[in-house]
């Protein structure tokens, strides 16, 4: 589930912060210098942005992918005390919600506190500015004191239960204007449960607005502030603690990339030891692994004992793609980390797109420089370790190092060259090869022509010709400068391989460690090979995976070996190869080609023999789940049955208490007709005495019609109470809200819930004001009974939002009640049986009374019957036809 929430864009992030953020996920030379991110809508400023950096910023095809790519940064937990945002603008983010593997949703701890920029605030003007940056200094303050990987058991409908218990209860308290110094601020908020420190740095920020709005002139101001301040926060923490309780099974996270499931193996360990579950048989092998390394699922699966994976909540987070810079994710150490190959991806991002280092070069000195670089950060993309994370604080070590390296070697006056604009029409191979001329990117790698057709024939596979845009011509340039880092460090190769993506950054290549696991590649540039040609012949190069035609005939047509780079060493080696006797030379080389048919054999029934044992493990794991599920069903169907049970037996409680109601009635008023006949009798014998006014007597006729309506006031109760009107349109309001992305539309959706919730309440009012004014008064007549309002319906534009939005008709509210929004006496439609409250279709299956001509179902007759054998709405006799049938 997303969980950036923006009700209005120009609200989420306030110019200052949106500078920092650009600043953090975009390198500061692609960012105009001339871009002053003023206007006061995101929108805008980034349209802006992208205007002014041309095709500096070709990688993002419109402003929406670059707000994306935005928006996944500001997704990070603890964003805002990591970017050090301006504490005093708000930062509209909600907590974004991880599904584990049994489907429950899960959230981080330290994410909690986003919650706060929900809380409705009552002030206004820099009243409002006060209290919100307060109350943005007790979340970051909460972030910092919970941050790490933890993650807590979150229910979806949080929201409605924020807003529920928020609802007008952060400022009933009575304003207090008695906190005219820190400690009076601090005593008040230590009286709930607040922490000293977090109410002290609370009231520093209020004290700052101080100086412009002198406390003695507002001290009322001041008060009312104090006071929501304090409240909203005292809720707010009773909120947390009522709503999200420790949670009882493990929580660890399950990283996903691709068909990659991996965790964290410190995480796991701490995770489970936590909860006291059994760890002595992998604690060591995990103690003795550096820090953020990762262990596979499978083998998790294989440690840990399956009644401790029952108890283990495995949550997944999915790797996002970093588009320019990595994202990190909270770490067990309480920092933040990275995957390594996004590093490295972030690193190569800044070298060539950023400095445009390979357009720059000058001399083979600068490639030396460059080489010393690499090796002294090949430490930190260590390809022995698996898929594995760095710290923050060793990537910024990384690119710290870049920079001095840049700084004193590399940078120079060479104006580099952007990318041209790509046409409408798209691009052609041959506009490629000029703009990678035009960059001078053919100096330093000859071979980039070969690899750029590779890389435009493996895009045309996704896509056709005219399409090609100005992201696609970015992308192929980007590609061909990492083959050119393939080639020339192996390690690099080897890295990418170890992280399970050697094909996903250049897929037009193979990866030869895939194919034989030992496999090095060479540094192909002309420095390293005049300084190394002993180990030439004994590397290779990368090679495509489908050669194109226009390759296969070149390769028909050359006379020598395809491989110029060696083909010295071949030629010389063929010379000595020619000197041997044939026979000998033909059953060696048919002995050599037998034994690495064999060795391959080996290996590949050594992977088989894995793969097979890998399989019956997680077959194993996956019986073990269905078992689970199958018992957690039938356990939920044996629970839903004895409700259902318990439901029935409550509504023949409620038929027999009407009933009895009934009856109770039918006495008294024949009791008042009797006290009505002995005032009548007593007057006529009173000659003497004056007249007395009677009160006014109700006829048989009137009375059978009050009943109806009274039933009828029933059925529609009954109606209110099970539909539930009023949460039924919250919800599709709720829902409506936050798929919308026009603003105009949410707005008119508080509008329509807000006033059908409003005359639901009105509906129910009067239906329960009708029931008693019939029950408080036995002689009311039909015509005193007032009319019911019409039932709310909900308006066609609320309707057809939420169609356009879900692709289906809104769930219908009540649908009975509209078919009658009156209910006047005489005028009630025989459509309902009373004893189920069910409608009726047709009469066919139904049983009629022939006192009051209402029909029942036959069942729910016969289940009538079994207790009396009068008619529920007139008391008369009535019998079952099929037990009685008419005499012939």
């Amino acid at each position: 589930m997303s969980s950036i929430s923006v009700v209005d864009m120009d609200l989420v992030l306030s110019s200052v912060n949106l500078r920092k953020l650009v600043s953090r996920c975009i390198p500061k030379e692609l960012i105009p210098t001339n871009w002053k991110c003023k206007k006061g809508y995101i929108y805008w400023d980034l349209k802006d942005l992208l205007k002014l950096a041309e095709t500096q910023l070709g990688m993002f095809e419109s402003d929406q992918a670059l707000l994306e790519a935005l928006l996944n940064f500001l997704r990070v937990p603890g964003c805002p005390n990591l970017l050090q945002f301006n504490i005093d603008d708000s930062l509209m983010a909600l907590p974004e919600y991880h599904m584990s593997l049994k489907g429950s949703a899960f959230i981080y701890k330290s994410d909690i506190y986003a919650l706060t920029s929900a809380i409705p605030c009552p002030f206004i003007d820099w009243r409002r500015v006060v209290v919100q940056s307060a109350l943005n200094k007790f979340r970051r303050n909460m972030e910092i004191v919970t941050f790490g990987c933890e993650m807590v058991d979150s229910s979806n409908d949080i929201l409605e239960k924020l807003a529920e218990q928020f609802d007008g209860n952060c400022w009933d308290a009575s304003p207090c204007s008695d906190y005219d110094t820190k400690t009076d601020f601090k005593h008040a908020a230590a009286g709930f449960n607040i922490a000293a420190q977090t109410a002290e740095d609370m009231y520093e920020v209020v004290e700052r607005y101080m100086e412009t709005f002198p406390l003695e002139e507002n001290k009322a101001d001041y008060g009312h502030m104090f006071t929501w301040i304090i409240s909203a926060v005292r809720f707010f923490l009773n909120f947390v603690e009522k709503n999200f309780p420790v949670t009882e099974k493990a929580t660890v996270r399950l990283f996903v990339t691709g068909k990659e499931n991996y965790v964290m193996a410190h995480e796991l360990l701490q995770s489970l030891k936590n909860k006291n579950l059994d760890v002595s048989g992998f604690e060591e092998e995990i103690q003795r692994m550096p820090a953020l390394s990762t262990l596979e699922f499978r083998d998790v699966a294989r440690k840990v004992k399956i009644q401790d994976m029952k108890n283990t909540e495995f949550i997944r987070i999915q790797s996002s793609t970093p588009s320019l810079t990595a994202i990190p994710i909270p770490s067990p150490d309480g920092g933040y980390c990275v995957r390594a190959s996004d590093a490295l991806h972030e690193l190569l991002v800044d070298m060539l797109l950023a400095k445009k280092v390979l357009q720059t070069v000058e001399s083979e000195a600068q490639l030396e420089h460059l080489e010393k670089y690499f090796v002294s950060v090949q430490n930190y993309f260590d390809s022995d370790r698996g898929v594995f994370f760095i710290s923050l604080n060793e990537l910024n070590v990384i690119k710290s190092k870049w920079e001095e390296c840049y700084e004193a070697n590399l940078k120079n006056s060479k104006q580099a060259e952007s990318v041209r604009a790509v046409g409408n029409e798209g691009f052609s191979l041959e506009d490629l090869e000029k703009e990678l001329k035009y960059l001078d990117l053919d100096k330093v790698f000859p071979d980039i022509y070969t690899v750029a057709e590779w890389s435009y024939e493996s895009v045309l596979d996704v896509k056709p010709k005219e399409s090609l845009n100005q992201t696609d011509m970015t992308y192929m340039i980007y590609q061909c400068q990492v083959a050119f880092f393939l080639y020339g460090f192996p390690f690099l190769y080897r890295f990418l391989h170890s992280q399970k993506i050697c094909t996903k950054w250049v897929s037009f290549l193979d990866c030869l460690f895939c194919k034989n696991g030992h496999a090095e590649l060479p540094k192909s540039s002309k420095r390293v090979r005049e300084e190394n040609p002993s180990e030439e012949a004994e590397s290779e190069v990368p090679r495509k995976k489908k050669r194109s035609k226009k390759a296969k005939k070149a390769k028909e047509t050359e006379s020598s070996d395809p491989e110029p780079t060696s083909s010295h060493k071949l030629g010389s080696l063929e010379a000595k190869e020619s000197q041997a006797c044939p026979k000998c030379f033909r059953a060696s080389h048919f002995a050599d080609v037998a034994n690495e048919k064999l060795r391959l054999s080996k290996v590949e029934c050594k992977h088989l023999k894995k793969d097979l044992a890998n399989a019956e493990l997680e077959v194993e794991v996956l019986k073990q789940k269905v078992a689970d599920k199958d018992e957690r069903i039938r356990m939920l169907e044996e629970l839903l049955k004895s409700k259902d049970d318990i439901i029935e037996k409550q509504n023949m409680d409620l038929l027999k208490n009407q009933d009895t109601i009934m009856n109770l009635e039918m006495e008294v008023d024949s009791k008042d007709n009797i006290i009505e006949d002995l005032k009548i009798s007593l007057a006529e014998k009173d000659q003497s005495s004056e007249v007395t006014t009677l009160e006014p007597t109700r006829g048989d006729e009137e009375t059978e019609k009050v009943r109806d309506v009274l039933f009828k006031l029933l059925e529609i109760q009954a109606t209110l109470q099970s539909g539930n009107p009023i949460g039924k349109c919250r919800e599709l309001a709720h829902r409506i809200y936050t798929k919308a992305q026009n603003k105009e539309i949410k707005d008119a959706t508080v509008v329509e819930a807000a006033r059908f919730c409003k005359a639901a309440k009105i509906y129910s009012l009067a239906v329960n004001t009708q029931l008693e004014m019939i029950r408080g008064s036995q002689l009311v007549k039909p015509d005193e009974i007032p009319d019911l309002p019409n039932f709310p319906v909900l308006s066609q534009g609320f309707l057809k939002a939420y169609e356009d939005i879900y692709k289906s008709e809104a769930p219908k509210i009540c649908h009975s009640l509209l078919k009658t929004p009156e209910v006047r006496p005489g005028e009630l439609a025989d459509t309902d049986c009373l004893i189920c409250i069910e409608e009726m279709d047709s009469e066919e299956g139904t049983i009629k009374c022939e006192c009051c001509k209402r029909r029942y179902h036959v069942e729910c007759a016969k289940e009538w019957f079994k207790m009396k054998r009068t008619c529920p709405a007139c008391s008369s006799v009535l019998l079952d036809g099929s037990e009685f049938p008419p005499l012939g």
